[in-house]
């Protein structure tokens, strides 16, 4: 089945069509390889010795410390958050395709879609109390709830959202910018000792959020991603090739050269102030949005040349893709047991090279056993839960 024009979008929601989708293996793979990326983001936050570590710090530390470092502020920092906002919006098409699929109406798919998305905030709300204050759940839970009902609207809808949000996030960044130029000062993730502990998680429940909704260009990741599922970038890439092919290239460039600047001043390339730094911390950010796009599309591409021919990487990989929520909080509570400094503590130990091994030593481990469940034929605890809460349709 074709995909439906604008004008017919939303019309074709009531016609029953209860044949099962065939699972599309480049969002799977790209979520499979992006917790990876999340789990490298994530973890030198805990770090405590000194600069050495640290999520959009200058780094420090040893030579080792300081080549990850650059290599992360390169390709990883600010691009995770990107790809996997893209991939949110291209799933909110592929649900409500789905709810199409399965004979709902309009009204019924916009029901299931809040009730998701407000578990996702429930979801997200317990994240943060338990383990990372500075986690993406809730942010989904909210783009569900508000820029991701452009699903059900018009492709000229979209282009409506973009022209607004991108001015408005281009403030909203120089905002951060400005905030980021009057305070160098290092973060370290909070711990579970002192009430001032829980008192920053239970902060963290509102500002976390809000932060990643407002000071970070959330709602044109999804936008984008809304965009990319009614193009069907990834449903069909060898219909795509050409597009994927420049949308890579351009987007991974542009990701490139706005990142290198402020990977060569943390690498002491050249010396920078404090708003200098804020100011090239805010390009690093803005120019993550094009290396979400170009990550995307190369996943899109690699997945045309997989899709008939899937080894075990591939399979691995795809396996935690279909899994990613459970794999995802796995990652973030195996980070904060292991590396927290009032848990095992590791944190205290190492500088950003460590932290990045522990990531993809915990990334391992829970992309293992989503392999696992999925030769045991189940789903992930959380997918299962999630559905269970929202209701199956």
């Amino acid at each position: 089945m074709t995909r439906p024009t604008d004008g017919a979008h939303t019309a074709l929601l009531r016609r029953p069509d209860r044949a099962p989708a065939p699972r599309i293996l480049a969002p799977d793979l790209a979520r499979g390889c992006m917790l990876l990326l999340i789990a490298m983001a994530y973890a030198p936050v805990y770090t405590t010795g000194g600069e050495a570590g640290g999520y959009g710090r200058r780094p420090g530390g040893s030579a080792l410390d300081q080549a990850v470092s650059f290599a992360s502020t390169l390709v990883v920092e600010n691009r995770a958050f990107p790809m996997f906002g893209i991939l949110f919006g291209y799933g909110l098409v592929m649900l409500v395709d789905g709810h199409r699929r399965k004979g709902l109406d309009e009204r019924e798919s916009r029901r299931l879609l809040r009730r998701r998305s407000l578990w996702l905030l429930v979801f997200g709300t317990v994240h943060t109390v338990l383990a990372y204050t500075a986690e993406i759940l809730a942010a989904y839970g909210i783009a569900g709830l508000t820029i991701g009902l452009l699903v059900y609207k018009p492709q000229i809808r979209l282009r409506r959202a973009l022209a607004i949000l991108a001015p408005v996030y281009a403030c909203t960044s120089v905002i951060l910018m400005l905030v980021l130029a009057s305070d160098s000062g290092t973060l370290v993730h909070p711990g579970y000792a002192t009430a001032e502990d829980w008192t920053l998680r239970l902060v963290g429940i509102v500002v976390g959020p809000l932060a990643n909704t407002l000071m970070f260009p959330m709602f044109v990741f999804v936008v984008v991603g809304i965009w990319a599922a009614r193009k069907r970038l990834l449903d069909r890439p060898a219909d795509n090739a050409p597009l994927l092919r420049r949308l890579a290239v351009a987007g991974v460039a542009v990701s490139l050269a706005g990142a290198l600047p402020l990977a060569l001043a943390g690498a002491g390339a050249f010396e920078v102030g404090d708003l200098a730094y804020g100011v090239l911390n805010t390009v690093q950010e803005l120019t993550g949005v094009f290396g979400g796009i170009g990550y995307v599309a190369l996943f899109g591409l690699l997945a045309l040349r997989l899709t008939d021919r899937q080894g075990p990487g591939t399979r691995l990989l795809a396996a935690a893709g279909r899994r990613s929520l459970s794999v995802y909080l796995f990652i973030s509570l195996a980070l904060a047991l292991v590396m927290n400094h009032d848990l095992i503590g590791v944190g205290d130990a190492v500088g950003k090279a460590g932290a990045v091994g522990v990531a993809l030593a915990v990334w391992t481990v829970g992309v293992l056993a989503a392999r696992v469940l999925d030769a045991e034929g189940r789903q992930g605890p959380a997918e299962t839960l999630l559905r269970y809460l929202v209701g199956r349709a």
